[in-house]
């Protein structure tokens, strides 16, 4: 019988099973499942010491970097700080690039903090703090009501219990949406289980009205990012409505969905896996900033749910285990994302002992089973995941042994670790990703050419961070012709796989993740490039690629024009066509081939000032017709010529003159590039 004197705290079992228990002895959920009723006192609470002096101190000297305090503030207990002299220019840049790696804007009451120098270069683009802000996005309670606001739906509290089965696409389009989920978006993000969810998404539809909300939930992120693969004809196409018209509406359902879900309370991990999803369709559509937001939120379920340890070291079963590594991995992905676009650093998962996930099929994994599935030697369904994860585990290793601060790629910009050092290092990674990737791969089969694509061009950018002059010269001191051809190579090779991402069809249906995914430094130190010499007609092809690789981009960005990087972009852009055409009229060249793409980025503009300014430069020459039946770039297509429409209107990178690029970015440069070429 129980002791009827009850314990004051859970037994060892409901406390990890997360359960209520009665604290008798045994407690009554141990006696009906005939386990050991072992009660263990909790460690008492460690009080943290405070280091307070020693905290302000950092704190003043960081604002100090940043001009928000001045220089002659006292320390926290009154003393007077010391005077330090670096002994060289090189140590003085070293400690500046640790101190200064990041701006603070602030502005009546409010701040801004940019961490990376995606924002950071930019930063110069943009002197009015309004911009910087983000108030150009209209934050009205009218946009809020048009959809503009992603964050005030899915989290505003009221109609909870909405019924949503008159929502839901008809039958036949609800499989041509999981089609194409399984197609174009599944093989690069393998959130889900297929065979699971495919039953469980027949058998909703057989009983829209009686769906459980998780699955609902998942049903309707399922449709929106499945939708933001398609191009805009396709969409009109296949469902006859167009692309935002269709998406509008399912977003309205995936965010009644999760309010119906209560997501936030939620412990159910469908749930998460169709957020994670609706925040992937969310890049299509909605500003970086309530995107980064959102995936905190994403972090916070994942580890309310313990997704961060590995279920293997705490009883789940294999099946479940699995799939919350896969989950983990790709919220990674999100966070490191999200997080580059808003130019801070991704929050660091320090605790996280979740394995990567294993090399197996779906069909190889089955809710029941009880034995671990046997990992493939060669590539299987997985195989786009794990060469990411692969790449991290380089990133890891490298950074443990050559340990400095700030981002990932520290070890590759930091002056403590060789050029040669870094050169063997990338050759490693090479190395593993050949043997255990590339040499399996078929360029016949989409998924091994994306695979491929990312390992390429993953290498590539490696090459450029180790080589980068922002990180491996004094200021105003010229890059050595040598090392500048070297860089120079690398970026054009970069800016050439997005190319052939989004236009090949062997990875068409993946254009949609390459096309969200951009070599923005490779475009700024090229572009940068071709300010200066006088091989005009080369540069002409250069011209063309980053156009036509800019403005796909753009097609699958509804809201490019509520961003203020964009129009910082714009800016910039029209800087490096100024002193380009500038040098082709002093040299009595006219860029006839790359015109078009020139022009259509002026027509797009509209009436903005750099419009107006880009309009005037083409009028300059006199050789220059701009004629409506010019004769198109000869590497766009019909459709992508069509659809060349805010060129760049989305790019967040400067391309200043590279010492002055040089001179105003803080060191440490992109605290995730990896999810922003899709390399994570």
């Amino acid at each position: 019988m129980p002791s009827t004197q009850s314990k004051p705290y859970s037994c060892v079992t409901c406390h990890r099973r997360k359960v209520k228990c009665d604290r008798q002895e045994p407690c009554s959920n141990c006696a009906k499942a005939c386990a050991d009723c072992i009660y263990q006192a909790p460690p008492p609470p460690r009080r943290r010491k405070r280091e307070h002096d020693a905290d302000v101190d950092v704190s003043v000297e960081r604002g100090r970097s940043l001009r928000l305090i001045p220089k002659d503030t006292p320390l926290a207990d009154g003393r007077e700080r010391e005077t330090v002299t670096p002994t060289n220019d090189a140590t003085r840049s070293a400690e500046k690039s640790q101190a200064e790696s990041g701006q603070m804007i602030a502005k009546e009451g409010g701040s801004v903090y940019l961490d990376t120098t995606l924002w950071t270069s930019v930063r110069r683009e943009l002197p009015d703090t309004t911009e910087v802000f983000g108030v150009v996005a209209d934050d009205s309670d009218d946009n809020i009501s048009q959809g503009g606001d992603e964050g005030y739906f899915l989290l505003s509290g009221h109609k909870t219990c909405t019924k949503l089965a008159e929502r839901h696409p008809n039958t036949l389009h609800i499989f041509k949406l999981w089609q194409t989920f399984l197609e174009r978006v599944n093989p690069l993000t393998k959130l889900v289980h297929v065979p699971t969810v495919q039953q469980q998404i027949l058998d909703a539809m057989s009983d829209l009205e009686n769906t459980s909300n998780a699955v609902e939930a998942l049903m309707f992120s399922i449709y929106c990012v499945a939708l933001t693969s398609l191009w805009p004809e396709e969409v009109d196409k296949t469902f006859g409505e167009a692309k935002k018209s269709l998406l509008s509406k399912f977003r309205r359902g995936a965010q009644q969905a999760f309010r119906n879900a209560h997501f936030l309370r939620s412990s159910n991990t469908m749930v998460l896996q169709a957020f994670m999803l609706y925040l992937l369709s969310m890049r299509s559509f909605s500003d970086p900033g309530t995107i980064w937001m959102l995936s905190g939120i994403a972090s916070r379920m994942a580890q309310k749910m313990g997704i961060h340890r590995d279920g293997s070291h705490h009883g789940l079963s294999i099946f479940e285990t699995e799939m919350r590594r896969r989950i983990w991995f790709q919220l990674l992905v999100m966070e490191g994302t999200s997080a580059e676009f808003c130019g801070v650093a991704a929050a660091p998962f320090v605790d996280a002992d979740t394995k990567p996930p294993m090399n197996v099929n779906d069909s190889d994994l089955d809710p029941r089973m009880t034995e671990p599935a046997c990992e493939k030697e060669g590539p299987t369904e997985m195989v786009f995941v794990l060469a990411r994860c692969e790449f991290g585990n380089w990133l890891r290793r490298w950074k443990s042994d050559a340990p400095s601060s700030g981002s990932p790629w520290s070890f590759l910009t930091s002056a403590k670790l060789s050029a040669v050092e870094k050169d063997r290092s990338i050759d490693e990674l090479e190395t593993v990703m050949e043997r255990k990737f590339l040499r399996y791969c078929d360029q016949s089969i989409p998924l091994h050419s994306a695979v491929i694509l990312m390992v390429r061009s993953a290498c590539h950018y490696t090459r450029l961070l180790a080589h980068h002059p922002r990180h491996h010269r004094a200021p105003k001191t010229p890059l050595a012709e040598e090392e500048k051809d070297i860089v120079y190579k690398v970026c054009l090779k970069m800016i050439e796989y997005a190319d052939y991402g989004q236009t090949n069809p062997d990875v068409r249906q993946f254009a949609w993740h390459i096309t969200n995914h951009m070599p923005w430094d490779a475009i700024i130190f090229v572009l940068s490039e071709m300010r200066h010499g006088n091989d005009f007609c080369a540069k002409e092809r250069v011209w063309e690629i980053i156009c036509n690789v800019c403005g796909r981009y753009v097609r699958h960005r509804q809201a490019a024009s509520q961003i203020p990087l964009h129009r910082a972009l714009q800016r910039l852009f029209l800087k490096s066509w100024r002193s380009y055409a500038k040098n082709c009229r002093e040299n009595n060249y006219t860029p006839t081939a790359c015109l078009s793409a020139i022009k259509n980025m002026a027509d797009t503009w509209g009436d903005s000032p750099e419009s107006k300014a880009l309009r005037e430069e083409l009028r300059l020459d006199a050789n220059i017709v701009l004629d409506e039946q010019a004769e198109a770039p000869r590497t766009l297509s019909d459709r992508e010529a069509g659809g060349f429409e805010t060129l760049l209107g989305d790019s967040p990178l400067n391309w200043l003159e590279w010492e002055e690029l040089l001179n105003q970015c803080p060191d440490s440069f992109m605290e995730d590039m990896t999810a922003m070429t899709g390399f994570v």
